[in-house]
């Protein structure tokens, strides 16, 4: 792993970027060149549904919004048919077959009322110089692609480039990230295992691993790091294991490895966070795709869903199926998470509806105007595909019915969340592991974060890992008290603000831990 550490090649570019002479590339032209190439092997399923978001904003400008919803409609249904457990084979084609052909028609209607279509749903990749048009001041891009020998990274900002190559194989990069996850010492008093008591007794955490911290911090920026200080926020566009990384706790100085064990230390120490606001990119393209969104509404409005009705006290690995279903209601409560949505409806000064108890429930989401609501938030148990028996796709958990059925189960599910039409500004998953994928070994955010993106929404807030009741209350709730007393307030600087008020608060010792303070990370392209 030490052999991560060493750089094999760096190069920063003053700009304006040198030009090519006699079609022979310049360094400027092969960095870009390269640039290019990684985003076209770095496209994923979060970013394909954005840039279904970037349709539907175009479409509708010429009249053909319910055109591209269609589209989106058709390519989720294909998908879920080309992975659909039971169908005979068969079936399977014959049904392909016919979604070819739907979305044939559909891509035939696009091109005669809005003829650009195809450029937004599949872009050309954004070259370094438009990358630094559509970054903001104070804003860098970090790339990191993760080849199969390599990685390789690039700040991009207004005033400058920089590009490097780190010689970590694909495995050992995977090591390294889910070494530093288990060092978080995860595992109870957390959401998505079980419920806290109102009044918790205080969490006992494990020694955090600062050498690593420091050790990956170095390795991913340490090329960069003399040029960071110019930049307060950080917009991240990782892939493969990285993107399980929770940067916001690498530490920046060594100073914090050899400085004494215990909470003083971590709640002081240099974490990333300290410094820089970060956003997580599904894609570069992203910078595009969002740059055209509508500004977010000076006076928001919030659906907010939280302490759904559960009577049991089972984690999610725990609840089995009863009656040919999944007992949603074996789930144990979440009483803070009534607390924490009523204190985020309280920023928004007359303009929430909150759904708590029986009307928190799959039945209350399928009737409400979602389109209408700048900000939602859900606070509840949050299940990876897996964790449930016959659960085969991550799924939110809501107050179940009295008589189950196709309508309403008490899960949304991923497939369910991305056939909703949405116009929110910012969705908020406060719930465990919503960052993750569809299933073991699949890609980081092609789950419930996929498929809020195709529902509509414009920047998300989910977790890389279960969260402490108490914690992700106020981590949330905070969040939105920052921006209620500064609304030009970005997203990423406001939940920054969250975390350090959170690990400064000296009532709780645990609080400094990043366990308890890191695990939300915005995504998106919002502000």
């Amino acid at each position: 792993m030490l052999r991560a550490l060493c750089f094999c090649l760096c190069l920063c570019l003053p700009l304006p970027a040198i030009a090519q002479e006699e079609g022979i590339p310049t360094p400027a032209g092969q960095v870009d060149a390269m640039f290019q190439l990684a985003q076209r092997v770095q496209g994923g399923s979060a970013a394909r549904a954005v840039q279904q978001i970037a349709l539907r904003l175009a479409a509708r400008a010429e009249g053909a919004e319910a055109l591209a919803l269609e589209r989106r409609d058709l390519e989720e249904r294909q998908a879920q048919v080309a992975g659909e457990p039971g169908l005979d084979e068969a079936t399977r084609a014959i049904r392909l077959d016919e979604l070819e052909t739907a979305l044939f028609v559909n891509a035939e209607r696009l091109a005669r009322s809005f003829p650009r279509w195809r450029e937004i749903t599949a872009p050309a990749p954004v070259t370094l110089a438009e990358a630094r048009g559509l970054l903001a001041e104070g804003e860098a891009l970090v790339l990191l692609h993760q080849g199969e020998d390599a990685l390789f990274l690039w700040l991009v900002a207004p005033d400058r480039v920089i590009w490097h190559r780190v010689g970590i194989p694909r495995a050992d990069a995977a090591g390294l990230v889910a070494a530093f996850r288990e060092g978080m010492g995860l595992g109870e008093g957390l959401r998505g295992a079980a419920a806290l008591d109102d009044d918790p007794a205080p969490v006992s955490l494990p020694p955090f691993n600062r050498q690593l911290a420091a050790n990956l911090y170095i390795l991913l920026f340490g090329a960069f790091a003399a040029e960071m200080g110019d930049y307060s926020h950080l917009r991240l566009v990782a892939d493969d294991a990285w993107i399980g990384l929770p940067f916001a706790a690498l530490l920046t100085s060594y100073d914090d490895v050899t400085a004494p064990e215990g909470h003083e230390t971590l709640r002081h120490a240099s974490w990333l966070a300290r410094s820089h606001a970060l956003t997580l990119m599904p894609s570069v393209v992203s910078l595009r795709a969002l740059s055209a969104a509508p500004p977010a509404p000076s006076l928001p409005t919030l659906l907010a869903v939280g302490d759904p009705v559960f009577s049991g006290a089972a984690s999610a690995m725990e609840v089995s199926r009863a009656g040919g279903g999944v007992d949603v209601s074996a789930l144990a409560p979440l009483p803070g998470t009534r607390r924490e949505v009523t204190a985020i409806a309280r920023q928004f000064d007359g303009r929430a509806e909150v759904l708590l108890g029986a009307d928190a429930s799959e039945t209350a989401i399928r009737t409400a105007d979602l389109a209408s609501r700048d900000v939602i938030v859900f606070a509840t148990h949050g299940l990876i595909a897996g964790e449930l028996q016959g659960l085969a796709e991550p799924a939110l958990a809501l107050t179940p019915p009295a008589a189950p059925g196709p309508a309403d189960d008490g899960l949304l599910t991923a497939g369910e969340i991305a056939g909703l039409t949405l116009s929110a500004d910012w969705v908020v998953l406060s719930a465990c592991n919503t960052a993750a994928g569809d299933g073991a070994g699949a890609e980081g955010l092609s789950g419930l974060a996929r498929a809020f993106f195709a529902a509509g929404a414009q920047s998300l807030l989910v977790s890389h890992w279960p969260v402490r009741d108490d914690a992700a209350a106020r981590l949330t709730s905070g969040a939105f008290a920052e921006m209620a007393a500064d609304p030009a307030l970005p997203k990423a600087e406001a939940l920054r603000r969250s975390m350090l008020h959170l690990m400064a608060d000296e009532s709780d010792p645990t609080l400094a831990h990043p366990r308890a303070w890191a695990p939300f990370f915005v995504v998106g392209g919002g502000a």
